[in-house]
C-alpha cells in the first residue's frame, strides 16, 4: 500500500509530525529577531542589521540573505525549512551556529545549544519544564514574557501560569458561574484552515483502521476581567471570557463567571499541535499579566483532578496511552477531562459536575462499579485553582479528589471504567511534597499535571 504524505500547513510542516525543541525555537527566535536588536552580547554585524530591520520577526524566504550578510554562511530555504520542521533529524552544527547567531544569540548562548542540541539544559529529565534560569532567554523566545510568572518546581519552572486561585477550601459550586453564549468562534482563515485539513486526515486515518480523534463539542475561553482582553459538524465551545469578582463574604470569597464560546476539537489540535506553533508563539509574545485568552486559541478547557487514596497516604499517577493525540505515553495526574457542552445534561454546564463525570468515566469511581454510594467513597471534591499552561495555550482548572479506597481497589475499579482506555496504566506515588516534586522533575509530565499535584498541598 502507498503511504499517503502527511497533511502540510502553509509553512510546510506536517500536521502530524510535531518539530523538535530545537525547530520550535528556531522559529520563536526567527519571529522575533527584532526584540534582540540591543543584546550588546550578540554579533556586532547582527545588531548593525538589526537597527535597519524596522520589524519584528524575518520569513523564510528572507533568512538566507540575512544569514549570508551576519555570518557569511550560505544555506537556502530548503536548508531552514527542514530544520524548523524536524525533517534534518541531525543537522549540521554549522548551519545551526549561524542561525543562532543571525538571530541575535549571544557567543555563550550558542555554545550552550550547540553542546546540548537537544536542550535538556532547558528542559532536564521532564521536557515541559525549564531547568534553571542560564537558558532563560530560550524560554522567553519559545513561550513569551508571561513564563516569567509561572509556577517553579523547586529549581525548575514550568508552564503554568496561575490566572485565579480560590479561597480557603476551594471554589464553591456558587462560585463559579458558568455562561454559554449562542455564537460560534471565528478563528482567522489560515488556522480554520489547518483544522480543516486535519480533519480530513484524520478521518481518513479511521478509514484505514487507525485510531483517531471524535470532533467534539468543548469550550474555549475569550477574556476575563482585570486580563486584557465557524463551520460546524460537531461543535466545541471556546471559553468567552472570565470575570473574577469579590463575593460579599468577609473572607472576600472570589467569584468566576466564565462566558463560552461554541467551537470545535478539531481547533483544539490545531492550537495545542505543531501547526499552530506560530500563532501559539505570537499569542504568547504579545501577552500581559494578567493573560488575556484568545479565543480561537484558547479551545477545549479543562479539569484536571489529583486523586488521593490509601487514607491520604498516596496520590494516582496515569501513563497515557500511546494512541492518545497528546503527549503520548506520557505520565499525568489521574483524570484530565474537557467540559462539554450537554455532558453534564440539558442546559447545564458546571465545572464540580464535569469533575464528578471524569472521575467516574475515566477512573471507575462510581457506584455501579464499586458498589458504594458515590457520597461515602469520594470525602472530598475541591476545585481550587483556575489558569493556562502556556506550552499548549490549555486553560485548565485545577482540582482534587480524596476517595475512601486504597490504591489496589481504585485500580480495579479503573479497569472497569468506561473511558479507562486514555492511560495504559496508573502508578501511585506518595502524598508528600518532596517525593511528588522528584517525580515530576525525573519523568515527562505536562505542567499542568505537576501544577495540579504542587498546588493541592495548599488547599488539602
Amino acid at each position: 500500500m502507498t503511504k499517503r504524505p502527511g497533511v502540510a500547513d502553509r509553512r510546510g510542516r506536517s500536521i502530524a509530525l510535531p518539530p523538535s525543541r530545537i525547530g520550535r525555537l528556531l522559529v520563536a527566535l526567527r519571529e522575533s529577531v527584532g526584540r534582540r536588536v540591543l543584546n550588546l552580547e550578540a554579533d556586532p554585524r547582527f545588531r548593525e542589521e538589526a537597527q535597519k530591520l524596522g520589524k519584528l520577526g524575518l520569513t523564510r524566504a528572507e533568512v538566507p540573505d540575512w544569514v549570508l550578510k551576519v555570518t557569511g554562511y550560505q544555506l537556502n530555504t530548503d536548508h531552514l525549512r527542514n530544520v524548523e520542521t524536524s525533517r534534518s533529524r541531525n543537522p549540521s552544527p554549522a548551519l545551526i551556529k549561524a542561525l543562532l547567531t543571525a538571530y541575535g544569540l549571544s557567543v555563550h548562548e550558542v555554545r550552550a545549544v550547540l553542546d546540548d542540541p537537544n536542550l535538556n539544559a532547558v528542559s532536564g529529565a521532564n521536557p515541559h519544564l525549564i531547568a534553571g534560569w542560564r537558558m532563560r532567554n530560550l524560554a522567553i523566545g519559545e513561550f513569551g514574557p508571561a513564563i516569567g510568572d509561572a509556577l517553579r518546581v523547586g529549581d525548575q519552572v514550568s508552564t503554568w501560569l496561575e490566572v485565579e486561585k480560590a479561597a480557603s477550601g476551594g471554589f464553591m459550586p456558587g462560585e463559579i458561574n458558568v455562561v454559554v453564549e449562542a455564537s460560534e468562534v471565528a478563528p482567522p482563515d489560515d488556522f480554520k484552515n489547518l483544522a480543516n485539513q486535519a480533519l480530513a486526515q484524520n478521518e481518513q486515518k479511521k478509514a484505514d483502521g487507525v485510531r483517531g480523534w471524535t470532533d467534539n463539542p468543548t469550550f474555549c475561553l475569550l477574556s476575563a476581567k482585570g486580563m486584557p482582553g465557524v463551520s460546524r459538524d460537531e461543535p466545541d465551545f471556546a471559553v468567552r471570557s472570565i470575570v473574577t469578582d469579590l463575593g460579599k463574604d468577609v473572607e472576600e470569597r472570589p467569584h468566576l463567571t466564565l462566558r463560552l464560546q461554541h467551537s470545535w476539537y478539531r481547533y483544539n489540535v490545531i492550537a495545542k499541535q505543531a501547526a499552530g506553533a506560530g500563532h501559539r508563539w505570537r499569542t504568547l509574545q504579545e501577552a500581559t499579566i494578567p493573560l488575556k485568552p484568545v479565543a480561537f486559541l484558547a479551545s477545549g478547557i479543562g479539569v484536571c483532578v489529583n486523586v488521593i487514596c490509601d487514607d491520604a497516604k498516596s496520590i494516582v499517577i496515569g501513563q497515557r496511552s500511546f494512541d492518545e493525540t497528546f503527549r503520548k505515553g506520557e505520565y499525568d495526574i489521574a483524570v484530565v477531562e474537557g467540559i462539554r457542552p450537554g455532558a453534564e445534561g440539558a442546559g447545564s454546564t458546571t465545572i464540580h459536575d464535569a469533575a464528578y463525570r471524569a472521575l467516574s468515566e475515566e477512573l471507575g469511581v462510581n457506584r455501579s462499579i464499586l458498589k458504594r454510594p458515590l457520597e461515602d467513597i469520594i470525602k472530598r471534591l475541591v476545585i481550587f485553582e483556575f489558569g493556562c499552561d502556556l506550552e499548549f495555550y490549555q486553560f485548565n482548572f485545577l482540582a482534587f479528589a480524596e476517595v475512601d479506597l486504597d490504591f489496589d481497589t481504585l485500580y480495579g475499579a479503573w479497569q472497569k471504567a468506561k473511558d479507562r482506555k486514555e492511560n495504559q496504566t496508573l502508578h501511585k506515588v506518595s502524598f508528600d511534597e518532596g517525593s511528588v516534586k522528584r517525580f515530576i522533575a525525573e519523568r515527562p509530565i505536562w505542567s499542568s499535571g505537576a501544577a495540579c499535584a504542587l498546588r493541592t498541598f495548599d488547599y488539602f
